[in-house]
């Protein structure tokens, strides 16, 4: 890894809260300012073995208003769907391919999407912590890194449609959640969203178009 990833995992240690974790990346952004913020500027920040901060960070971010931006959603499900995937097959660090890795957004754009999402993030503090682990290990792990992937492979159909791809993004968030601080309860959440987004997905292949 080059000397600049190095650096920038050093100048951010490890979340313990959702707002901290969007502070990295206000902070990630403020660095940027007048430039753009990279997908693979937010994986060297995070780190290439930090799977489970990766999900979070794609899943908070897509539920900003940055989703509507033209093809990000596309983005952000093939970013969850290659951090999931490799998780499944046991992959000790995280692989992009260039052309994800490049892909790029105003920092000053995130960084007022960002803006907007922390109070949120605060208020989402308050009920996050360590509880019903068994639901973030075992099976309940291989079957968090399935749904990201199941969800993530559905993202660029549901971006054609405004406002759905907010749903499995929700699911992203919380699911990284529950990887990263082990919250049960968030990981039940996430599972309900997942359920929601195969709800959506139904109803709307019953809509005669």
């Amino acid at each position: 890894m080059d000397g600049r990833a190095e650096d920038l995992r050093d100048a951010f240690p490890t979340p313990h809260t959702l707002q901290t974790f969007v502070r990295m990346l206000e902070e990630l952004c403020s660095r940027n300012h007048g430039t753009k913020v990279s997908v693979g500027d937010v994986i060297q920040m995070l780190g290439v073995r930090s799977f489970a901060p990766v999900i979070l960070a794609v899943g908070l971010i897509a539920i900003t208003p940055i989703d509507s931006i033209p093809t990000f959603p596309t983005t952000f499900g093939i970013v969850v769907f290659l951090t999931s995937g490799q998780m499944l097959i046991g992959r000790r660090s995280l692989w992009l391919p260039n052309f994800i890795a490049r892909r790029a957004v105003q920092a000053d754009r995130l960084l007022k999407a960002l803006r907007w999402l922390e109070p949120y993030a605060e208020k989402a503090d308050g009920w996050v912590g360590m509880r019903l682990t068994a639901f973030t290990q075992g099976p309940f792990l291989i079957a968090i890194a399935i749904c990201c992937a199941f969800l993530a492979a559905l993202m660029p159909v549901l971006e054609l449609l405004p406002l759905v791809s907010t749903v499995p993004a929700l699911a992203f968030a919380a699911f990284g959640v529950a990887l990263l601080m082990h919250d049960g309860l968030a990981a039940i959440l996430g599972f309900a969203f997942t359920a929601a987004t195969l709800g959506l997905v139904a109803g709307l292949a019953k809509l005669p178009f």
